[in-house]
């Protein structure tokens, strides 16, 4: 008797960034660690098999997506990436951008036999530049929503979620790269 393939997850998270030259680039992203850590366990506990990695270059990023395509997979796929962005990309650990269209087409159906028919859900935690965003409003009616109301820089592949999501550090300056505007410190009028 075969033992069920287990739903598999991978996490990567880059807190420590170098530039091409080796000098410290961006800021350290403090609790990233401990966050991807914990959240690893929990999926864990839920029955996944999960590969956490850190401080991956862009290259070390597209390798794990396709060694995920030689992989057996369970009922879903789950990727998780924390790290800092741009708009469409996250960076490797060596500052690259690796573009998120890539990871999306390295798991399609087509160059992924593998992953066919399993539902894939990407959480990506990483800023989108340096602009604060004004957000869209999506109507889920049964309506199709806005046309220009997500990224030009995506396309989702079928069967897959992806969540971006974006908090304030508490080191960042309210109004910082990366932040939402709120409550402000009224004027000094002195």
């Amino acid at each position: 008797m075969s033992r069920p393939r287990r739903s598999r997850a991978l996490v990567i998270v880059n807190t420590d960034f170098r530039s091409g030259d080796g000098d410290a680039a961006f800021g350290a992203r403090r609790g990233a660690k401990r966050e991807a850590e914990k959240l690893s366990k929990r999926l864990s506990r839920l029955g996944y098999e999960v590969k956490l990695m850190h401080n991956q270059t862009a290259k070390e990023i597209e390798d794990l997506y396709q060694q995920e395509c030689r992989r057996e997979h369970g009922e879903f796929f789950v990727s998780i990436i924390s790290s800092h962005g741009e708009e469409g990309v996250v960076l490797g650990c060596d500052s690259e951008p690796v573009k998120l269209t890539w990871i999306f087409q390295i798991l399609s159906s087509e160059k992924c036999p593998a992953l066919t028919k399993i539902p894939k859900i990407f959480f990506i935690q990483a800023c989108r530049g340096g602009e604060l965003d004004c957000g869209v409003v999506v109507e889920c009616d049964g309506e199709e929503p806005e046309p220009d109301c997500f990224s030009d820089y995506l396309s989702i592949p079928p069967q897959s979620a992806v969540m971006f999501a974006c908090s304030p550090g508490p080191a960042e300056a309210p109004g910082g790269r990366g932040t939402a505007p709120g409550p402000q410190p009224p004027d000094d009028p002195h």
